[in-house]
């Protein structure tokens, strides 16, 4: 899990405000924080059994607490392939779900963009957290009036960026989580070339040659029906894919089983309004990186998951809704097998 703290915090904050006791099961990769978490929570005060949190496998310990019958809601946030089965192991004990999953988002920029911001944009949103982002803009659609320039000036940014060790605050590229996750990008940059990419990636310094290192890719010559242009890797890799019309790119941006987030560069605000409303995307940003009030709901359409949580979206979802009706005066109710009102009825008649 990327961010783990924080996304750890954001769903346990609102789910101990609307008065539940809930359990955590942090992902295997990353299980330090969670610990941390648990151990303060503790030294609060919370009452005992209030907070939980359960180390393990998602196969042993997850699948467990997924089939609990007392177990009513699920959040979680991960890969869509999990987060299926989750779905599926749930269903019988009619349990209710908040699904963060994976994406392929897209960032387009058009030809009348501000290609200094976009350039900063789109290389912090793909190589930020190593590309570890559930929303980075792992699809870049570049106009090609534009591509040439473009591309030219991700190139240079590719091969300046720093990889070093994560502690150092200079730092911006660290190693993958785990060997799995490093051979498995590995395996898609394989997978890259095969299908006919034009690979341009930085150098890992000889210092951090053994670690779980990718370095910074840009993945040309790319369209959007390959494999590296639909799949999420949830690496530091980027497909760059050129486009000649509005109706296109959109086309295109839509074009893939993920909705999760969308960025737009245009300094036409109609077009950005236009495109922002129909790409099928969770969240769409517009001349902007992904920054976000926290307080807004967060969450994805189609294969990027169910759901949406962030301020009070957070409270309807780990709350139940309850109507109660409470008569102030008299109304009429009727009187279905009532003898004397039958009698009444007749007579009348």
């Amino acid at each position: 899990m990327n961010a783990p703290f924080m996304l750890e915090t954001w769903k346990i904050a609102p789910a101990l405000a609307t008065g539940n006791t809930c359990v955590l099961k942090p992902a295997e990769w990353s299980p330090l924080t969670a610990n941390k978490l648990a151990q303060i929570i503790d030294q609060s005060g919370l009452p005992k059994g209030v907070f939980n949190i359960v180390h393990g496998f998602g196969e042993t310990a997850g699948a467990s607490l997924v089939a609990h019958p007392e177990v009513q809601l699920i959040s979680f946030t991960g890969e869509t392939t999990t987060g299926a089965e989750i779905i599926k192991n749930g269903a019988d004990t009619m349990k209710r779900f908040s699904m963060e999953l994976g994406g392929k988002s897209p960032a387009v920029i058009f030809e009348d963009a501000d290609l200094e911001k976009a350039l900063d944009s789109v290389v912090w949103g793909i190589y930020s957290f190593n590309g570890e982002r559930c929303t980075a803009n792992s699809r870049l659609f570049v106009h090609e009036s534009i591509i040439d320039q473009f591309v030219a000036e991700l190139k240079e940014r590719v091969h300046n960026i720093k990889i070093g060790n994560p502690m150092d605050p200079d730092t911006e590229i660290g190693p993958l989580i785990h060997r799995n996750h490093y051979n498995n990008v590995s395996r898609y940059l394989d997978i890259a070339k095969d299908e006919g990419a034009e690979i341009v990636s930085g150098a890992i310094p000889s210092a951090f040659k053994q670690g779980n290192y990718i370095a910074p890719t840009l993945l040309l010559n790319c369209t959007n029906d390959m494999t590296v242009a639909q799949e999420e890797i949830f690496g530091p890799v980027m497909a760059v894919i050129p486009f000649k019309a509005e109706e296109e790119v959109l086309r295109m941006a839509n074009d893939v089983k993920y909705g999760l987030a969308a960025y737009v560069w245009t300094n036409d605000m109609k077009r950005g309004h236009r495109f922002a409303q129909a790409v099928d995307s969770g969240m769409v940003w517009v001349n902007s990186q992904n920054v976000r009030d926290l307080r807004i709901p967060f969450g994805g359409s189609k294969y990027s998951g169910v759901g949406r949580e962030g301020g009070h979206y957070s409270f309807e979802f780990y709350t139940e809704t309850q109507v109660i009706h409470v008569a102030i005066g008299e109304h009429h109710i009727p009187k279905f097998g009532d003898v004397k009102q039958n009698a009444v009825s007749s007579a009348e008649k």
